[in-house]
This record gives C-alpha cells, sequence and structure tokens, in this order.
C-alpha cells in the first residue's frame, strides 16, 4: 500500500504504534455502533484490530490529519460482496469511521473521494459501493457527498454487535459515473489528476 494524500489528510497503512490513538476514539460509544461493532474495550482489543487490518488482503488505511500527525480514523477499500449489491465481479466497498470531535467537517468525504480515485484510476474495480446503517445519517451524508447512487435495501444482522436486525441501504458508483465524476472527486480530495 502506498501513501495516498489530499488537502488535509494522509492515508497510510496502519502501525502497531497507532493502538492508543485508535483506542481513542474506537472506545467511543457512539462510534463502532454505528458501524456495526462494538466500543473496543481496552488498547489491547484495538491492537489486534491493526493486527488483522494489516494481515488482511483489503487495503485499509490509518486517516491521518496532516496538521497534527494524529491518527484520527480508518478507512477501507473492501473486496467483499454485499449479496444482491454487485453488478460486477470486480466489486470493492468503502467502509470509514472517524473520531467523533472532527464531524461535520467533511473530512470523509474528502478521504472517500481519494479512495474511489484510487480504485478506478489504479484499476482496483469496475464499481465501488458503500453502505450505511438505516439509523446512521452521518454516513448517508457522506455517500451523497461523494456521488455514490443509491441501489437498495437490505436487511442485515449485526453479529459484531448486539445481533440485532436492521436496514443497510446500499449505494454504487460504476466506472462511468467515475469518468462523470472525476474532477468533482479531485476538487473534493483537494488534488490534481
Amino acid at each position: 500500500m502506498q501513501d495516498m494524500y489530499t488537502k488535509r489528510l494522509i492515508l497510510r497503512e496502519w502501525e502497531l504504534s497507532d493502538a492508543d490513538e485508535m483506542f481513542d476514539y474506537a472506545r467511543d460509544p457512539e462510534i463502532g455502533p454505528s458501524a456495526g461493532w462494538a466500543p473496543h474495550g481496552d488498547v489491547g482489543e484495538s491492537r489486534r484490530v491493526i493486527e488483522m487490518f494489516r494481515e488482511s488482503s483489503d487495503e485499509i488505511y490509518a486517516l491521518v490529519l496532516r496538521e497534527t500527525g494524529k491518527v484520527i480514523g480508518s478507512i477501507g477499500l473492501h473486496d467483499r460482496a454485499q449479496e444482491g449489491m454487485q453488478s460486477s465481479e470486480r466489486s470493492r466497498e468503502i467502509g470509514y469511521v472517524l473520531t467523533r470531535s472532527l464531524w461535520g467537517k467533511g473530512l470523509v468525504p474528502e478521504a472517500c473521494a481519494r479512495l474511489i480515485i484510487h480504485a478506478f484510476q489504479d484499476d482496483l474495480a469496475d464499481e465501488v459501493w458503500c453502505g450505511h446503517y438505516s439509523f446512521n445519517g452521518r454516513s448517508r451524508s457522506v455517500v451523497i457527498k461523494t456521488g455514490f447512487r443509491y441501489v437498495g435495501t437490505i436487511r442485515k444482522k449485526l453479529d459484531k454487535l448486539d445481533g440485532r436486525e436492521v436496514d443497510l441501504l446500499a449505494y454504487r458508483m460504476t466506472r462511468d459515473d467515475f469518468e462523470e465524476l472525476r474532477a468533482f472527486l479531485s476538487d473534493r480530495a483537494g488534488i490534481r489528476l
């Protein structure tokens, strides 16, 4: 994985030394449950998650605020299928999380735009999809701000949280969509193509 930059962020590989900073946001009871996972109980759990990220074939990046050098979240380009949502074998999913103190500042749409550009420009996917749970309006805002198109709703069980069933709203961007949105995404990420 190579580092990627936006106007305010660095997307880089996770290091085990990032565990304390991950724990700072991952223990927040409003962070994990919005994404379908339980808050981290201790720094050791955060370290194990980082180890899992580093061993994964997915591209999972630490989100680093350029101004401070601090890890403020995570964003990933995952090679996993969502039944009934893909129209291509070469499909990737974007997932993200951000520390609560920086919500509402446009950082996640900025990071998503950069990752979308990477996925299509570096020929990793023919489509990229993103989803959010019906109760997560902040994530809905991100997918709208990055140009994804709604494709459907799936009933899903939150196995990593409390086992309840919820609605997952799924959105997709095809390569053709990307070509139409290229300048918009470049501007959103603050980079030149």
